[in-house]
């Protein structure tokens, strides 16, 4: 699998965005030149085409096919969700997750229960579950600003444990990094956008769903209602059609994705833990995603990297690094190199 890169920079980026492959460049640049040829006609077989991509995904995440829905962010997915939901619902979600999460909840005029961030992600989420009692949990599978991935594992147990909570993940940092089972999960819903670890570019996004969201107490409509509100009007044939190309190239290669991700994300990892740059409490946990944040206040580090060809994002209070499966062990030395000179210039 080979990307478009139309600059020559080092690309510790992907929870920004993913690049897009250029095999996909090719099918997108083939599906324009139809759309002018073919016009309406392009749309004849559409329903053929959704059948298949929704075949496509429940087997990628071993769903079934009623289980998925299509939409066209994480954001509008979430809040299509949530709009069913009747009034007298409790959220509980963390503080600084991913923003869209707190304000779709909000913008329908729900007030979250927000618990305090904590490395420890498991067991603020268990004892806030505990002390709250909600009907709803809403949080990240990887989090965007310093990579802490959750514990299945633990919310397996927590689904177990709490069987009528509803527990819905957002999965747009993680989907697509490496093998996901939703069906043996403990979340209800996932919703993902495709644009970063599926490499599909924007306007694609997809609802992974149980029967327990429809014969949730707090529901408030019928699933064929639900599902007409949220997959409404037109799906974009070239937004999904990149979905459906990248989804059947990941599919391939996705055990080389998610082992070669994990190695460059342990020499990272190793590197940083040298350096002391980051909280010491990350290397207890029993695993990371390939997502890192360093502290840098006043965006210094974000710029001396970029000067030197090295692309990051300003995430919360820190230079944010993510790697894919595409960078290299070269790469990642000479970051460093590159940091310890960064190093070496501060007063």
């Amino acid at each position: 699998m080979r990307f478009i890169k139309d600059y020559d920079k080092i690309y510790f980026d992907n929870a920004k965005m993913g690049p897009i492959f250029s095999e996909l460049h090719d099918w997108r640049i083939s599906y324009e030149k139809k759309l002018l040829e073919k016009k309406s006609i392009l749309r004849d077989n559409h329903e053929v085409f959704f059948k298949e991509l929704k075949h496509d995904i429940s087997s990628f995440f071993n769903a079934e096919k009623s289980e998925v829905l299509l939409t066209n962010s994480f954001t509008s997915g979430l809040q299509n969700i949530l709009y069913n939901l009747n009034n007298h619902t409790k959220f509980l979600i963390i503080k600084n997750d991913y923003p869209s999460i707190a304000q779709s909840i909000k913008n329908l005029k729900f007030n979250p229960i927000e618990l305090e961030y904590s490395i420890n992600i498991e067991k603020a989420i268990e004892n806030g579950v505990n002390k709250y009692n909600p009907n709803v949990l809403v949080v990240s599978m990887v989090q965007y600003i310093d990579g802490i991935k959750l514990d299945f594992n633990f919310i397996k147990k927590l689904k177990n444990k709490y069987n009528n909570l509803l527990i819905i993940g957002d999965g747009t940092q993680y989907c697509g990094s490496e093998k996901f089972d939703f069906d043996q999960s403990g979340f209800d819903a996932v919703i993902f956008s495709g644009y970063k670890w599926l490499f599909s570019g924007y306007g694609n996004a997809v609802i992974l769903i149980k029967n327990f969201y429809y014969e949730f107490d707090y529901n408030k409509n019928d699933k064929e209602l639900i599902n007409n509100s949220i997959e409404g009007g037109h799906l974009d044939l070239f937004s999904f059609g990149s979905l459906k190309f990248s989804i059947s190239q990941i599919n391939k290669q996705i055990d080389y994705i998610s082992s070669e991700t994990k190695r460059l994300s342990k020499i990272m990892l190793d590197g940083l833990k040298d350096r002391g740059l980051l909280d010491s409490k990350i290397f207890s946990r029993q695993s990371h995603s390939s997502i890192f944040n360093i502290v840098d206040k006043d965006g210094k580090l974000h710029s001396f990297l970029l000067k030197n060809n090295i692309q990051t994002s300003q995430r919360g209070k820190g230079c944010r690094l993510s790697l894919a499966f595409y960078n290299t062990k070269n790469e990642i030395k000479y970051f460093f190199k590159v940091f310890d000179d960064f190093s070496t210039r501060q007063p």
